[in-house]
């Protein structure tokens, strides 16, 4: 980069025009210009003639005009007019002229390589660019990209002229390049450098998207000054930080910057530095928990295999008579169980083979074998899982094929899973096993007619747990380490693997074995001990096992459930669990299925459904029913094995009531779905509403509130903590937002066990209902309303229940309680403890059928720092090993001590004191505690 000296003076020359036509002329270097100008010359043509006149500048302000050639100077130049007014009407125009020919080669040849500058007016004329310099002079300096077919220049006025006022550096998306932009004061000109963004292809990740930010600003700070040098400043840190940057990607995490400097730089090395020790030392990290994770596969594994296999083998016992003749239904179930054992036992021996072969255990007994033999044996025994497909498996290896050196049992292994994959992804077709001699190996091919791997999985196909579809509707089962076995087996006898394949043709998996210098000992001894010890998985075949069973029993309370899931084995189990409730069932193996039996004509009063189905996933189903029908009119309870919180969130966004993970405990399904029948049940027979109440939405929020809703809340700091006893009670706690109004409830139900938690749940739903009906909390319409609820629901159970119940409404730091439940405590930003007694303000919710006249309410303000504690009795009445009670007073102490804390902090050392308090006694109620405190 090179600078050229400063200019002497700022313009060329001062002249005066009239708009009679005069003009005066002082041109110190050209003083005879008007002599040597051409005899056509007409001034009033020229625009620093009429540019600054009243018709083109109306704010009578210094304007510049375009860029033109003077024919006496030979040079291009600019002027700027300045107009001269007396009583409002224009009497002259003094002008200055400067020179751009050091402006155009600067703009041209003073770039960073691969970019370029350009200079363009506001209305779009174009002053330089170093493709269009001949163009802008053929036009006479009147070159608009407005009026030009040039859409890449088009592209960029347009992206300059509506970027954010401020911004000096974007992204112009249409030409794949970005822009630096400043614009030059005076003239109004429009200076952009342009940067392609092909020279950012070998910046990485996050690193080079802050140094091309950095190297933006610099290059529009170098334009601004005039291009002043920043190579030596810039260019080698960069450099360097690249160079560590690649050698950090290729794992060497020991290497750093060396500091020298003081600046941003220096800073940003520091701060590399600190990164690439973390890295360091996360990699150390996960290293070693990789190794834990593997040693604690391979033990569990093992100690897995041994119940395994006990309960494999009762049930297969059992199933042929040895307790005696034994009903279909029943024969059925041990069939499942069997073939689920056995499919689980292989999961086992492909983790346990995945653990070995990771910490290279496994020594293989090499031996000459005879691959035609052992692919006969391999392919007798996949038969059964062709099943009724119209799929051919052909033996194509040549009798006079030499040995292989191999383990037999290993390449067994290897040929059973490679023969097992391409049943399962075959529908019709056939499955080719050929082998030929290539130098010293022999190469075995597996061909099927398949549905092919895509092209993007080639690559990825033999790693652990990849599979050649993923998601929730993927159609085929498996674990995606056979694969990754089968190659590591291959590669430990010394031979290679690899695959082609084409997408819905089908595909070659390829392996080579060395040959070997001996022949086989006893060709029909590996027959016969193969098909001894070849377990072929029955698990393919349960659904022809599996018819659904017609139960005599008839459904006490009709209600009609149905279940949808594409395993047969899961579907059984659920309806064991139900058929002991005496339940209508009925079944469907796919979301398809499902949704036309509905359409068809069938109501159920509850759907319990699978997520991970093939074609449609339960999500689609929850989300074409909810079209329809709402949460309450047909309550869908999903069940899974996919337990992440985002998975919970997208269940329960979809529509659905409830969530059930995998494997599914019997008390916790029969419970949940007694809960939502009771809730179906209350709201067809308590809660008549309109059609705008939305109950759907409501009742999807039955778990406690997140704690990033908390904090959607402005204008109050929340913290929420409930821990649930070992047995389970009612303890309850809920905080809603809407209309600028935060609306708490807390509560507890009396007793313990699953009754008391299903009255819990249904009080959240219904309390979420009604605030939404009454959009403005009454108390006593509320209380009344709500007491009706459950007070016919505890009747309908059968249990002797109540609750009692406080509500709070906050809007504005002023806070209305109403209810009756335990003393709420204020703690003042001054330290001062307030206790507010509710025993007045209401009635245990459900005890009586008429709710008594004694429902009222107090208020409170609150100011900044002021804070609300509210607690079950689970925390005063916690005990120790000397049965003492934790007590309020204790309570107001913590609290006091620890409120110029926020509401979190406040709540664990609550939390932590009750712990320590407790020790090592058993917990006899639900502990729950909600802090509010004024921001």
């Amino acid at each position: 980069m090179r600078y050229a000296p400063a200019w002497h003076n700022r313009f060329q020359n001062t002249y005066v025009t009239t708009p009679e036509n005069i003009m005066i002329d002082y041109w110190p270097e050209i003083p005879n210009w008007a002599i040597d100008a051409p005899a056509d010359l007409y001034i009033p043509n020229k625009e620093y003639f009429w540019v600054a006149d009243q018709q083109h500048n109306p704010k009578r302000e210094s304007v510049w005009t375009g860029v033109f050639y003077d024919n006496v100077s030979k040079v291009w130049m600019a002027s700027c007019e300045t107009p001269v007014d007396i009583a409002n009407r224009h009497v002259a125009t003094i002008g200055h002229d400067i020179f751009l020919t050091d402006l155009f080669n600067r703009t041209i040849d003073d770039h960073l390589e691969g970019a370029y500058n350009l200079i363009f007016r506001e209305d779009g004329r174009l002053i330089a660019h170093p493709e269009y310099m001949t163009q802008i002079q053929d036009a006479k300096g009147d070159f608009n990209i407005l009026n030009s077919d040039v859409q890449y220049l088009n592209n960029i006025f347009q992206a300059v002229k509506h970027r954010q006022p401020g911004t000096i550096a974007l992204e112009n998306t249409k030409n794949h390049e970005y822009l630096a932009v400043t614009k030059i004061a005076g003239p109004d000109w429009y200076f952009v450098t342009v940067y392609p963004k092909s020279l950012l292809a070998n910046l990485a990740f996050d690193t080079a998207r802050f140094i091309l930010i950095l190297g933006l600003i610099s290059l529009l700070f170098e334009i601004t000054v005039l291009f002043f040098v920043l190579r030596e400043q810039v260019a080698k840190p960069l450099n360097d930080l690249m160079g560590v940057t690649e050698q950090i990607t290729k794992g060497r995490f020991d290497t750093h910057l060396e500091i020298t400097r003081q600046d941003e730089f220096g800073h940003l090395a520091q701060s590399f530095n600190a990164m690439s020790q973390e890295i360091q030392a996360r990699e150390d990290s996960l290293r070693e928990a990789n190794q834990l994770k593997d040693e604690f596969l391979a033990n569990t594994s093992h100690e897995l295999r041994t119940p395994l296999n006990g309960i494999i083998g009762i049930a297969e016992s059992l199933r042929e008579g040895v307790a005696g003749d034994l009903s279909d239904n029943l024969k059925v179930n041990l069939s499942m169980i069997v073939s689920s054992g056995k499919r689980l036992s292989a999961l086992v021996n492909d983790i346990l083979d995945f653990a070995k072969l990771k910490h290279k255990e496994i020594e293989l007994q090499l031996k000459p074998v005879g691959l035609r033999e052992i692919v006969d044996v391999i392919l007798t025994l996949s038969q059964p899982l062709v099943a009724k497909k119209p799929v051919e498996l052909n033996n194509a290896i040549a009798l006079d094929l030499p040995a292989a050196k191999a383990d037999e049992n290993r390449l067994q292994q290897i040929l059973y899973n490679f023969v097992g994959n391409a049943i399962k992804f075959t529908d019709k077709g056939h499955i080719i096993i050929s082998a030929k001699v290539v130098n010293t190996h022999i190469e075995i091919t597996i061909s099927d007619t398949g549905i092919g791997i895509p092209e993007d999985k080639l690559d990825r196909i033999f790693e652990s747990f990849e599979q050649v579809e993923g998601g929730a509707a993927r159609e085929y089962g498996g674990t995606g380490l056979g694969l990754a076995v089968t190659k590591q087996l291959v590669q430990l006898h010394g031979g290679n693997i690899w695959l082609e394949s084409t997408l819905g043709l089908g595909s070659q998996f390829t392996f080579t074995l060395p040959i070997s210098e001996e022949p086989v000992s006893s060709q029909s001894s590996v027959v016969a001990s193969q098909l001894s010890q070849i377990q072929a998985p029955a698990y393919l075949d349960i659904e022809t096992l599996v018819q659904q069973p017609q139960f005599s029993k008839t459904a006490v309370e009709h209600f009609k459930i149905l279940i949808v899931d594409d395993e047969a084995v899961n579907r059984q189990v659920v309806v064991n669990f139900l058929s002991l409730q005496d339940y209508n069932i009925v079944q469907a193996a796919s979301g398809m299925e499902a949704i036309s039996l509905i359409e068809e004509g069938l109501r159920p009063d509850a759907i319990l459904l699978d997520v991970m189905m093939p074609r449609m996933t339960g999500y689609e189903v929850t989300k074409r029913l909810r079209d329809k029908w709402q949460l309450t009119e047909m309550p869908i309870l999903l069940l899974t094995a996919r337990n992440q919180v985002e998975d919970l969130v997208i269940g329960l966004e979809v529509g659905a009531n409830d969530y059930l993970t995998k494997p599914i405990s019997k008390d916790e399904l029969l419970a949940r779905l007694k809960t939502h029948l009771n809730i179906k049940r209350l709201r067809e027979e308590n809660i008549r509403m309109t059609a705008e109440l939305d109950v759907s939405r409501r009742l999807q929020q039955m778990l406690l509130p997140k704690d990033k809703e908390l904090q959607h809340i402005e204008a109050l700091d929340i913290a929420g903590f409930m821990a649930p006893a070992d047995e389970v009670c009612g303890d309850y706690y809920d905080v809603l937002y809407q209309d600028g109004q935060v609306l708490i409830g807390i509560g507890d139900v009396t007793g313990h066990g699953l009754e008391s938690g299903a009255l819990a749940i249904m009080v959240q739903s219904a309390v979420r209902t009604l605030l939404a009906a009454y959009h403005q909390l009454d108390a006593v319409k509320f209380l009344t309303a709500l007491n009706k609820m459950v007070y016919h629901n505890v009747i309908r159970m059968n249990a002797e229940k109540s609750l009692t119940l406080s509500l709070l409404s906050y809007q504005d730091g002023h806070l209305v309680l109403t209810g009756q439940h335990e003393d709420m405590i204020v703690i003042r930003s001054n330290g001062e403890i307030e206790e507010i007694d509710t025993m007045d303000l209401g009635f245990p919710i459900g005890l009586e059928e008429e709710m008594p006249d004694c429902i009222a309410e107090t208020k409170l303000s609150l100011t900044s720092g002021d804070g609300v504690v509210l607690y079950t009795d689970g925390i005063t009445e916690a005990e120790n090993l000397d049965g003492q009670f934790y007590g309020l007073e204790r309570l107001c102490f913590i609290i006091k001590q620890n409120g110029q804390q926020s509401a979190k902090k406040i709540q664990d050392a609550v939390i932590d004191d009750v712990r320590r308090f407790i020790g090592e006694q058993k917990v006899f109620d639900d502990i729950t505690l909600l802090v509010l405190k004024q921001k």
